[in-house]
């Protein structure tokens, strides 16, 4: 029975409409459990009686203790009440008071006759009486030109005043008293419904996105891996395309691609090994040929002709038996390694030196690896007449370098040296050097087992080989 897979687009649209469902939910439940808001009334008669003999209070001690009796009125009030000795702004003429304050005002004013300068209020957050709405609507019209104004009158019954308000009061010495309605927590519309509701979808949808996107660009990941195992292993396992959903097009793709190259190198390898080989075969012949010749300069001359063809007969051969069976990466001590290499070019007269632990556990192919450092030693010690040789740790690679005393490579020339049969050395005598493919199989070698090697020629002369490996144990 075949599986039954959401698409990428599907998944996305089913996505978003998951993130709309949870967050009206997220909204009714906001609505229907979180407590509705409180909302103060204050009386109007006891706002006035209050504000009066607070004013008094304050106004009659001493200017140095003002704030203090401020602060203590505000606790035994519930309102918020401060006194500045130099305020900011006045009130402004232009202000906009509702009738309903105007009473309050005037009635205030009259309270404190001769004490004060200045009274002044204005509503804040909301009408402080149902009338004091512009939008109100009176029925019939014109009734509210036949509601009290002025003063309140000592018969008329109190009036609740519904919202916030602001008293600003100036006395005679010209400091200002500030009163106001009670002022909610300072954090307190952090954790209204509106607040709770938008952070709330802010997470909800932030998190089921990158949940989404997880979840469908993971296959990426594995198909970069891939890819990189690809660059460096030419039988790297093939990519589980059941895993990959809409990318699984991809993987496949990746792995035609993975055999068909696989297929051209080693088609051209065992082409390239074969054709050596029956080179091989056909200079030998040439070489007994010329050993019935007479001796001669032409004679000596023919034989060292066939000698160096041999000879980059048997490197080519080498390089390609190495590119096609490809050994096992091993636990190997790669410190251990480069001094048993040091100690046989030091037996057979050469000068190197190393320099670095005893002892570094790495993984890498043994035998090619050791391949790879003699050949870049053996050119160290050809070309520049010592090799100093050191080996570190940088992180989760391990870093050796070959350093000589030699001519070095002009900047143009590196790429050049790395192509085989590619000689810097032009002498074509076989005693200055080789065939030019001991820095194409050192390359080769390093390359395929995720590393890198690099020439440059330092400003104090020489030449220096940095070759980098992966250390995965």
């Amino acid at each position: 029975m075949r599986k039954f897979r959401v698409g990428l687009s599907t998944r996305i649209a089913l996505t978003m409409l998951t993130a709309l469902l949870l967050l009206q939910g997220l909204n009714a439940a906001t609505f229907f459990f979180l407590p509705p808001p409180t909302q103060t009334i204050y009386s109007a008669r006891w706002l006035i009686s209050e504000t009066s003999e607070a004013t008094k209070k304050i106004f009659d001690v001493e200017t140095t203790r003002r704030k203090d009796v401020a602060k203590t009125l505000s606790d035994e009030l519930h309102l918020f009440i401060s006194w500045d000795e130099i305020r900011m702004e006045p009130p402004s003429p232009e202000r906009v008071v509702p009738e309903f304050f105007i009473r309050l005002e005037r009635s205030l004013r009259a309270s404190l006759s001769g004490t004060v300068r200045s009274v002044s209020i204005e509503a804040r957050g909301g009408p402080a009486f149902p009338g004091d709405n512009e939008n109100t609507q009176f029925v019939p019209a014109g009734f509210e030109q036949h509601l009290p104004t002025g003063v309140l009158a000592n018969d008329e019954p109190d009036i609740p005043i519904i919202g916030g308000f602001s008293i600003l009061v100036r006395g005679s010495d010209g400091s200002w008293l500030h009163i106001e309605s009670q002022r909610p927590p300072r954090l307190g519309p952090l954790f209204s419904p509106p607040m709770i509701t938008a952070a709330g979808a802010i997470l909800l949808i932030s998190f089921l996105s990158i949940w989404t996107a997880k979840r469908t660009l993971s296959p990426i990941d594995d198909l970069v891996s891939a890819a990189q195992r690809l660059g460096i292993d030419r039988n790297a396992t093939p990519i589980d395309t059941k895993k990959l959903g809409d990318f699984a097009v991809v993987g496949r793709a990746l792995n035609e691609m993975q055999n068909r190259i696989k297929n051209f190198v080693d088609e051209r390898t065992h082409m390239l090994a074969a054709i050596s080989h029956d080179l091989r075969t056909s200079l030998t012949r040439l070489r007994l040929t010329t050993e019935e010749l007479a001796d001669s300069p032409s004679k000596d001359a023919l034989v060292k002709n066939v000698e160096e063809m041999e000879q980059m007969l048997s490197a080519t051969l080498a390089f390609a038996s190495d590119d096609l069976k490809r050994e096992k990466a091993e636990r190997v001590d790669l410190g251990a390694l480069l001094i048993t290499i040091c100690d046989n070019f030091l037996d057979a007269g050469a000068c190197v030196y190393y320099q670095g632990p005893d002892h570094l556990l790495t993984a890498c192919q043994p035998i090619a690896t050791k391949r790879a450092f003699m050949n870049i030693v053996d050119n160290a010690v050809k070309y520049g007449e010592s090799a100093h040789v050191g080996l570190r740790l940088n992180g989760e690679h391990v870093v050796v370098t070959v350093r000589d005393n030699g001519p070095g490579i002009p900047d143009e020339l590196i790429e050049t040296a790395f192509q085989p049969f590619q000689r810097l050395e032009q002498s074509r005598n076989r005693e200055t050097g080789g065939v030019g493919l001991g820095l194409a199989i050192a390359r080769d070698i390093i390359s395929a087992q995720g590393g890198t090697i690099a020439l440059n020629s330092p400003r104090d002369g020489g030449l220096l080989a940095t070759l980098q490996l992966p250390r995965s144990l």
